[in-house]
């Protein structure tokens, strides 16, 4: 798109896939807030151009909604940290409450930062787990997963870095 730079191009995309439900203004804010999670209403408002009461009250709106969270984020390859994505096949014979016992287990494990859920195709479910290293990442990985009723079959992705995550680039370090 020519004469159209990046965030707006964002915008478009975003809105196009938001249909109704943000628009320009509530995507600018989300956008000022990726960049910095603790920026101000009055920082957005200048930033975009409207109003900080404008800005306030998008914001809570989207919050209360539940569209939109401030969160902290660790970048696990500027630490050093070994992570790896884990695709999960459940087992079709397995009872719900085995497979709801594995998704509560999932969930409440400290080494899996993402759970996330997929309707049809290869695999059901998607772990993110992280470890000091590899070695111990898979040891954990196996111990979690291995002889559990719910799981059919897994496959491991370790990971290597993440050149664009969140809307963000990142510069990876090797």
């Amino acid at each position: 798109m020519k004469g159209i730079n990046m965030k707006d191009e964002e915008v478009l995309v975003l809105k196009s896939i938001f249909r109704n439900k943000l628009d320009d203004i509530d995507l600018k804010i989300y956008q000022a807030l990726r960049e910095n999670g603790r920026m101000s209403d009055t920082e957005i408002a200048k930033r975009i151009g409207v109003s900080i009461t404008t800005v306030r009250r998008r914001r809570l709106r989207l919050q209360e909604k539940g569209y939109l969270q401030i969160i902290g984020l660790l970048l696990l390859r500027a630490a050093d940290v070994a992570y790896a994505d884990v695709m999960v096949k459940l087992n079709q014979h397995a009872k719900v409450e085995e497979i709801n016992e594995f998704l509560t287990n999932a969930i409440n494990n400290p080494r899996v930062y993402e759970v996330t859920e997929y309707l049809g195709g290869d695999y059901d479910v998607l772990l993110r787990f992280l470890e000091s290293n590899n070695e111990k990442l898979r040891y954990h990985i196996d111990k979690f997963l291995r002889n559990n009723n719910a799981v059919e079959r897994y496959m491991v992705y370790p990971a290597i870095g993440s050149p664009k995550a969140w809307y963000k680039s990142f510069k990876i370090k090797f």
